[in-house]
């Protein structure tokens, strides 16, 4: 069902049943900006609750996080569990209470800006919009190493990896720029692909089960399902299992993400869209994450443990070749996929800003899809800047080791590090907006709260602490222990995040004295 074609010079309406959360919600907090009413006008209203529920599941459902919990055994599942309860839920529930508050484009950049003003609101984007980049890279090779799974003698040098990697890239940005009904249809079939995948996998442990194989591993004894660390009063040595839990808690980071384009949701029952895409996309992800770990401990066991193409080679020996080959292809079809929905999504926050006059107004530049080009194309020319320098010219400069392929894993995962910790904290204000605008305006806050106050407010606290705790868990265990210690580790990627939340703190001061000054200007001219 694609949409009439759309032109340059049409203005479409979307804006807020009179009397609704958004005209009260702006007089109660901080200003409005530009951004909220352009949007509305300027972009197409196709988003239903269908299409929200589509990208929060591509955004947040990673198949191969699976094979992180799998090195935990049944506490693995304990992980998952947990981080859902004292992280993903709270994520959701604050996520929810904001964007019924305040239905706007931008998501966090819209929300920090009603908690905290202009500098506050650049900053947080500024460091949730860092991870965008490395998330495209991230994708594209997670789709590369799905290629070489299905044979081993594909793209075996970095740099032909980086050839794969640029054409993924690049195809997204293609994808990215075209009508977001048809985007929007891609993204909706690949999540029949992967909850395909999801019940391939389960299905093969209960097939393996049945045919009276026994379980890899053992669920009986309640002491492997225990989270385990070592000495009591310090979690964060690696000994016991809790360096898990930074890992499988920050696979649900990106709640917030489908928001972005708030600004396009169909006219009508806003509010439903918002609430109830979050609670059937949690639904759907924390369940299949439980389902696929506990099949993959059930036919592979542990020794599964940190093995991208764990999930398909359980299909491969419950189900056979065939099935197999049928799970590898709708997985990467999905990596391949969430490298355009994160290519779109994160493009909204540069266009809210520079339409907000925190960056050059070109990035906020529409094509005649509506698509914001500036974003998308400046997006995709710094990922393919990372790709010719992971993976073609610093693997060949025999300067941080001896192997081409040790160097590329070394430089890309202490990347990827750094923007897990930026993405971490950024998604923490989703908490700390709750607790603020909470503070601000008691009265206001209250007669428009989806749940009870205190709960909110607990939750709120409760995830900030959780996510804090993730952010120390992934700082001190390394994600390549083999190559960089954990010591080595702590010092690399905590010295690049200091540096990176220096620099947001620098921009966001000429960010928002530069929006303050061409205010002005306007107000007197």
């Amino acid at each position: 069902m694609l949409e009439a074609i759309l032109g340059t010079s049409e203005v479409y309406t979307n804006r807020p049943e009179p009397g609704g959360a958004l005209s009260k919600q702006a007089r109660s907090f901080k200003s409005s900006l530009k951004s909220e009413d352009y949007v509305v006008k300027a972009l197409p209203p196709v988003l239903k609750l269908r299409d929200l529920t589509a990208m929060f599941i591509v955004i947040l459902f990673f198949i191969t996080n699976v094979s992180s919990a799998v090195a935990g055994g049944p506490a693995g599942l304990t992980y998952w569990i947990v981080g859902a309860l004292f992280f993903f839920i709270p994520c959701c529930l604050a996520t929810a209470q904001l964007g019924v508050m305040f239905p706007h484009e931008g998501s966090l950049y819209s929300w920090t800006h009603k908690a905290f003003g202009r500098y506050g609101s650049f900053f947080v984007t500024f460091c949730a919009w860092i991870p965008c980049t490395i998330l495209i890279l991230a994708t594209s090779d997670l789709a590369v190493s799905y290629i070489q799974g299905l044979n081993p003698n594909w793209l075996t040098e970095p740099w032909q990896q980086g050839m794969a990697l640029l054409l993924i890239i690049c195809f997204s940005a293609v994808v990215s720029l075209q009508r977001q009904k048809m985007i929007q249809n891609m993204v909706n079939l690949v999540v029949f692909l992967i909850l395909t995948a999801v019940a391939l996998v389960f299905i093969s442990g209960l097939v393996w089960l049945a045919g009276g194989h026994k379980s890899a591993t053992d669920f009986s004894q309640l002491s492997s399902w225990a989270i385990t660390w070592s000495p009591w009063w310090n979690p964060f040595t690696g000994a016991g299992n809790f360096g898990l839990f930074g890992t499988i808690t920050l696979g649900y980071l990106g709640v917030n993400l489908p928001l972005n384009m708030a600004g396009e949701i169909a006219p009508g029952n806003k509010r439903k869209a918002i609430i109830q895409h979050l609670i059937w996309g949690m639904v759907i992800v924390v369940t299949s994450y439980l389902l696929v770990t506990y099949a993959v401990l059930v036919v592979e066991g542990q020794n599964a443990a940190y093995a991208l193409f764990a999930m398909v080679s359980t299909v491969d020996t419950a189900l056979g070749r065939v099935a197999g080959n049928v799970t590898a292809l709708c997985i990467l079809a999905t990596f391949v996929v969430a490298t355009v929905v994160y290519n779109y999504i994160f493009a909204r926050f540069l266009m809210v800003a520079s339409i907000d006059q925190r960056i050059p107004k070109g990035v906020a530049r529409l094509n005649r899809n509506r698509a914001p080009t500036g974003a998308i194309l400046f997006q995709t020319i710094v990922s393919c800047t990372f790709v010719l320098l992971f993976f073609m010219v610093i693997p060949y400069l025999h300067v941080l080791g001896t192997k081409p392929a040790d160097v590329a894993n070394e430089v890309y995962f202490v990347v990827v590090g750094v923007a897990t910790l930026m993405w971490a904290f950024a998604t923490c204000f989703l908490f700390i907006n709750i607790l603020r605008l909470y503070a601000q305006d008691r009265e206001t806050f209250r007669s428009h709260a989806i749940v009870s106050v205190p709960l909110q407010l607990l939750s709120a606290v409760i995830g900030l602490v959780v996510g804090f705790l993730a952010i120390l868990d992934t700082l001190f265990n390394s994600y390549i222990p083999p190559l960089i210690p954990n010591g080595q580790w702590f010092l690399v990627v905590g010295l690049l995040t200091f540096i990176l939340l220096i620099l947001g703190a620098l921009g966001s001061m000429l960010a928002s004295g530069e929006a303050a000054w061409q205010s002005y200007e306007e107000t007197t001219t």
